[in-house]
């Protein structure tokens, strides 16, 4: 949501005191209307690239590389992700004047309190409130602008009367196929069972002298009994980054086929041959272990089928699309209406409607997400010793 890029735009700028000299951070850079936009404000909205260029410079001046060139090339990414962010604000600040006097654009208090609590902890928790961060003042302006602006918006933008038809999806994904490319691959589950395994609790190293008894006895059982591979893996295999996937090889984040000749010449070699639902015999997997897998499936090189989960994302990109264009119409009529200028040296210069349309792109959605939990990092598959 939009509030959240609002609270976290704002939520590593120190508590400022009551009376301090003028900054040129404070600089006003642009009015909309009658409010004044700061170039702090601006630079927040920069997707952290004022920090890493920054950063660079420091890096660059410390090493005595700072010279006319670099410092040329700095002020054209500044300057690029500068006019970016201007464009954004802007769009912003027209969105919350228009939803302060929309009658229906209204905050549900218990909401608000509900989700002004959830910030405050998490800002609390992350050392981000106080002399350190924001004011609680601060927070539940933000909060409380940015809940209005995502009511408003959801109402006049997020609920498409036109929704994608087939046919559009279709196409787009015929204009777009190349995005759809995957290799070719296989889908593999394991059972591995170590020769030598280590105690969680203590540490310890233990031989296990039968390994490759315990492998084979369990491959039989399958075989012979058309067990279930994965219950199996989950319940004996000695692969912990595996195991609790049934077994499911996953060389890649999102993708269960992969290159097996990338992944382990051992077990491409035990591989070929094989037919999807067959189960391999026992081989050697490293220094001391002993495997055995089940090839679940085989997929030729092409783009993915437009079905299923491709079918669906393809049809809310298509769906952020059009609120994007909805969005965009009622942009441009909303600046054709206003009085939006950049300031130069404290003279103001109306700004041309053009220029909050110049290189768009894929759509953006004004909303932005709250954010998401850190991915855990798959660990490495064992390959070959």
């Amino acid at each position: 949501m939009l509030c959240a890029a609002l609270l976290l735009a704002g939520a590593v700028r120190a508590e400022e005191p009551d009376a301090k000299p003028f900054e040129l951070a404070d600089e006003v850079v642009c009015k909309v209307n009658t409010e004044t936009i700061s170039k702090h404000q601006v630079e927040e909205n920069m997707d952290e690239i004022v920090g890493k260029l920054m950063a660079l410079r420091r890096s660059l001046e410390a090493s005595g590389q700072w010279n006319a060139e670099s410092q040329k090339e700095y002020e054209k990414q500044y300057n690029a992700a500068f006019r970016e962010a201007l464009r954004r604000v802007v769009r912003q600040r027209l969105m919350l004047q228009t939803a302060k006097v929309e009658p229906n654009a209204r905050v549900d208090e218990a909401a608000f309190q509900k989700r002004l609590k959830e910030v405050l902890d998490r800002l609390r928790g992350q050392g981000l409130l106080g002399a350190k961060g924001m004011n609680q003042v601060e927070v539940e302006k933000r909060l409380r602008e940015g809940m209005l602006v995502d009511n408003w918006w959801g109402g006049q933008f997020g609920t498409v009367l036109e929704q994608p038809s087939k046919r559009e999806v279709r196409k787009y994904y015929q204009d777009n196929i190349n995005r759809f490319y995957r290799p070719a691959g296989v889908m593999v589950r394991l059972i591995r069972i170590d020769g030598i395994t280590t105690n969680k609790l203590t540490g310890q190293k233990a031989v296990r002298r039968d390994a490759r008894e315990v492998a084979e006895r369990l491959r039989e059982d399958l075989q012979n009994f058309s067990g279930n591979f994965a219950e199996v893996a989950k319940a004996n295999s000695d692969d912990d980054e595996t195991k609790a996937r049934g077994g499911l090889i996953m060389a890649g984040k999102n993708d269960p086929y992969f290159n097996p000749e990338g992944y382990s010449t051992k077990l491409a070699g035990v591989l070929r041959g094989m037919e999807p639902g067959q189960i391999s015999p026992v081989f050697e997997f490293g220094k001391s272990s002993y495997a055995f897998v089940k090839l679940e499936g085989r997929r030729e090189a092409g783009p993915a089928p437009l079905e299923g989960m491709l079918y669906e994302e393809t049809f809310k990109t298509l769906l952020r699309q059009k609120a994007r264009k909805q969005e965009n119409e009622w942009f441009r009529k909303a600046l054709s209406k206003s009085l939006v200028v950049k300031v130069v040296n404290a003279v103001p210069e109306v700004i041309p409607v053009e220029f909050f349309f110049e290189e768009e792109t894929e759509p953006r959605p004004t909303q932005t997400p709250e954010p998401a939990e850190p991915a855990k990092a798959e660990a490495e598959p064992q390959k070959k010793a």
